[in-house]
């Protein structure tokens, strides 16, 4: 990336089991068209060289089910025209010039505190959106940590780690909470679940999500 910017990738990584049974031939010729659409606006969008799509391509096709959710019954909420128009209606703009030249690659957003430093002092920026990080494009499902660590690598990315995914959320870079140099030697599943009650209880009074002080699920289109 230009200025020596490192980046990070926020990637939505689904816990559900995998449906590893073989696919039937008409649903998975569906799912690489349906791919092979997004490829193609991905590249456009992102301003990808070929050899970087290459190394996307190699991961899309080595997986029956990495992709948009199964065509045959994935029935999305909202079209990719319709979100869109709405944007446009609430005068939302996709491309911020600024930003672009500070992460040296579209639709990111650079982490800093704005409390005492400018946009161009950060020292990492992240995706605003979920892989492949396209307004309007709904994320990719179903991939692998391994593959989500290897789509970012092929654009000279990284995932996020837990300090900078919290602090892109709430706008503003903070201490980190998560002190792993002081846990003992219990595994790690022990360690990360002690230090969440102790960043929960620490935290409790300033509790909040992106949209405000309670949970709202209809506003995450869970139940799309």
């Amino acid at each position: 990336m230009t200025n020596h910017r490192a980046t990070s990738r926020a990637l939505s990584l689904l816990a559900s089991l995998l449906y590893l049974a073989s696919c039937p031939p008409a649903a998975s010729q569906a799912l690489a068209q349906q791919n092979q659409v997004l490829l193609s606006e991905l590249q456009q969008a992102q301003q990808l060289t070929p050899e970087q799509m290459l190394r996307i391509q190699a991961i899309f096709s080595s997986s029956r089910i990495l992709g948009q959710g199964n065509p045959s019954v994935s029935h999305h909420p909202m079209s990719a025209e319709l979100c869109r128009e709405r944007r446009a209606q609430a005068g939302i703009q996709d491309r911020n010039p600024e930003f672009e030249r500070i992460c040296g690659s579209p639709y990111m957003a650079p982490l800093y505190d704005p409390h005492r430093e400018l946009p161009q002092d950060a020292l990492a920026c992240i995706d605003q959106y979920e892989f492949p990080d396209i307004p309007c494009t709904y994320p990719i499902v179903w991939v692998k940590a391994r593959e989500a660590a290897e789509l970012c690598e092929a654009e000279g990315k990284r995932l996020c780690d837990a300090h900078e995914w919290e602090d892109a959320c709430q706008g503003t870079t903070e201490p980190p909470q998560y002190h792993f140099d002081l846990v003992d030697g219990a595994p790690i599943g022990t360690n990360v679940e002690r230090l969440r009650r102790i960043h929960n209880r620490e935290n409790a009074a300033d509790k909040r999500w992106s949209y405000g002080p309670q949970p709202r699920d209809e506003v995450c289109a869970t139940g799309s």
